[in-house]
């Protein structure tokens, strides 16, 4: 048993902030149909690296249809999906769902039960929502470009696309929320829910926003270390390795001290306080500095323990051998198709009584169309061949 076994989600749209949050549902037992185009599929299946391989993760769980969108059948039978489904997901640039004939108002009328989910750049409402927005945008407005990177340089991205997953994230949340009030509270009633990039990212700004009201400091790039944890940083080691360190607090500080061979460190006046460490952070960080790189990683680790929060920074092949990862199956092994046998992230969060599972990776486009399409609206084989011949799926 899932935690969300039997609930029926179609899910249309495209790369990341919309179909992440059907991949997660899919994870933990819900049953996603994913519409994509006849031609081409989701843009995912062509980024990446490797054709096909980002889908293989992502796509996972999900039974993959085609449906052409632009016809009046592919319409109809969407309609006739959605009719059954507790949750819909989509993330086209608002008003284009609705040109198709699909607007909120219709759903509701058509599934009063129906939780409508929508992910975009700006949101549903507002000067900027008929813009489109990528990941990068939502960052940037967000405020979370600003904060990130060192002083006088330019701003940095992640390395991964961090506001596309966190407006899925919420995207999830809003819809498990909303299930919750409908079957749980009571209400019996669907809802829509607004999810975007931007609004993403502001949630994440910590006190940024109250200080700028309270005392008008605008907070921008300090590199890596923090204004709360001193020293705390990505340090150079002496064989090229990143040491990574977050101390906080007076007895940490102290330990800290004592392990790297500086006891006096915590007896000077200006560093007794968690207020003094941040006015001094950059020398006490230049210390710590100074320190890693008379050592290898391997001797930071040992020398800095288990108590003071410290690690090495991974790469892939670090990770694929981290004897933790292993024991807490973090990656697994999956079938594919087009790959053979591949690695990937397991489901998180680790849920002991009703746990996520990888049945399938994501499968090749239209896998699931007369599976699903039988089972759901009745089409025989060859009222599929004729659909596939008109262009519909």
């Amino acid at each position: 048993m899932q935690a969300l076994e039997g609930l029926k989600v179609v899910e249309v749209g495209n790369i990341l902030a919309g179909p992440w949050c059907g991949t997660m549902m899919a994870d933990f037992g819900a049953d996603v149909i994913k519409v994509e185009p006849p031609k081409g599929g989701d843009l995912m299946r062509n980024m990446g690296r490797i054709k096909d391989m980002w889908y293989a993760v992502e796509g996972r769980n999900k039974r993959c249809v085609t449906l052409n969108l632009k016809s009046e059948k592919g319409k109809e039978m969407l309609t006739d999906l959605i009719k059954d489904a507790d949750i819909l997901i989509e993330n086209f640039r608002p008003g284009v769902f609705k040109r198709l004939g699909f607007t909120w108002e219709s759903l509701h009328a058509l599934n009063p039960r129906l939780v409508y989910v929508t992910s975009s750049g700006y949101g549903q409402t507002g000067p900027n929502s008929h813009k489109p927005g990528f990941d990068r945008i939502g960052l940037a407005l967000g405020g979370f470009l600003e904060i990130t990177g060192f002083p006088g340089e330019p701003p940095v991205k992640p390395g991964i696309s961090v506001a596309d997953f966190y407006t899925a994230m919420f995207a999830c949340m809003g819809a498990m929320f909303a299930i919750y009030n409908r079957d749980v509270v009571g209400t019996g009633e669907g809802q829509m829910i607004d999810c975007c990039l931007t609004e993403s990212m502001l949630r994440l700004q910590e006190s940024i926003i109250a200080e700028y009201s309270y005392d008008g400091t605008i907070r921008t790039r300090i590199g890596n270390g923090t204004l709360v944890t001193v020293p705390s940083g990505h340090f150079l080691t002496k064989d090229g390795k990143y040491l990574v360190l977050s101390v906080s607090g007076d007895k940490l500080f102290k330990q800290w001290c004592e392990s790297i061979g500086r006891p006096e460190l915590a007896e000077v006046e200006d560093y007794k306080t968690g207020a003094g460490r941040t006015a001094n952070r950059e020398e006490i960080n230049a210390i710590c500095a100074e320190w890693a790189r008379e050592h290898t990683i391997e001797e930071c680790l040992e020398v800095l323990g288990d108590d003071i929060p410290n690690c090495p920074v991974y790469n892939v092949a670090d990770i694929m051998q981290d004897e933790h990862f292993k024991a807490r199956n973090a990656i697994v092994d999956v079938d594919t198709e087009q790959f053979g046998t591949l690695k990937m992230q397991n489901c998180v969060p680790k849920m002991y009584g009703t746990p996520g599972e990888i049945k399938w990776a994501g499968a090749p486009l239209g896998k699931f169309n007369e599976e699903v399409y039988g089972e759901k609206l009745g089409l025989t084989p060859e009222d599929l061949a004729k659909l596939k011949e008109e262009g519909v799926i």
